[in-house]
């Protein structure tokens, strides 16, 4: 198990010699991770916390982004105190940092509402424009606040605003897969059925390949609307392409913003 769990973690775009190169959205997945799986600690921590490593902190100038880069090695060690006071310290000497304390706050604390706030704050730097995080737009991570916090109509409401400006722009085939699928997710919590079928036909087309997530939540919508036997059919393709997937290598779950496991297909086809 825990031999799985690192190497899934490979797959995040790091390797063993490249260590001090890590972006911090590599760190901010990693850590995420790493809360989730205690019993990884003393393999990282062996590995991040060298004596000269961590001295290396003491040689940089005092930035905010030095001092994000600081936090996300402490939540790497779970050292959260330390990580906390960091975050908070880097957006004070720069606001741009507002959008990796998102992040983090998010990810790696699953504390919703101050993610939110930071997110917002890193928002109004361009209040005209929609800013990215390098892997979604502001938009997008803001709708996932939302979502966790019970709020699915406002979730929409930030989820359309990045999925439709991208597609207005490119082509609604530019639009991750996932976006779609995390809008569903709201538009079932809001007994809009219709809406969120047709998001996950977006997402199966965008997918570069058959999706069991998107599979998963079709079968759900389909319930949604009474459409049992249909429903029954997207579980057993969503429980046949994970066990595929899982055959190639392929990792999964696929999105750690909407973890459906095997098990979830499976009780799915019980019931």
């Amino acid at each position: 198990m825990k031999t799985s769990i690192l190497l899934a973690m490979l797959g995040f775009g790091f390797s063993f010699n490249s260590v001090a190169q890590f972006s911090n959205d590599n760190l901010n997945q990693v850590a995420w991770t790493l809360s989730a799986n205690r019993h990884t600690r003393p393999f990282y921590t062996g590995l991040l916390s060298s004596k000269r490593h961590m001295a290396s902190f003491d040689t940089m100038a005092v930035t905010g982004e030095t001092m994000s880069q600081q936090a996300s090695y402490h939540f790497m060690l779970l050292d959260y105190e330390k990580g906390v006071a960091l975050t908070e310290k880097s957006t004070e000497l720069d606001p741009k940092q507002h959008r990796d304390a998102g992040r983090t706050y998010m990810m790696t604390l699953h504390d919703y509402p101050r993610a939110l706030r930071h997110l917002e704050a890193f928002d109004a730097l361009t209040p005209d424009f929609d800013d990215s995080d390098g892997i979604a737009p502001i938009s997008y991570l803001k709708g996932l606040c939302y979502r966790n916090m019970g709020n699915h109509s406002e979730a929409v409401r930030q989820f359309s605003k990045g999925i439709d400006s991208l597609a207005a722009k490119h082509g609604s085939e530019w639009v991750n897969y996932k976006h779609y699928v995390s809008r569903s997710v709201s538009y079932l919590a809001i007994s809009q059925p219709d809406k969120a079928l047709a998001d996950l036909d977006s997402a199966m087309k965008n997918s570069t390949s058959e999706s069991p997530l998107a599979l998963y939540y079709k079968g759900k919508t389909l319930l949604q609307q009474g459409r049992t036997t249909e429903a029954k059919r997207a579980f057993q393709d969503a429980q046949f392409f994970w066990q595929a997937n899982r055959v190639k290598g392929i990792t999964q779950p696929e999105d750690y913003n909407n973890p459906v496991t095997e098990g979830d297909i499976e009780e799915a086809l019980k019931q």
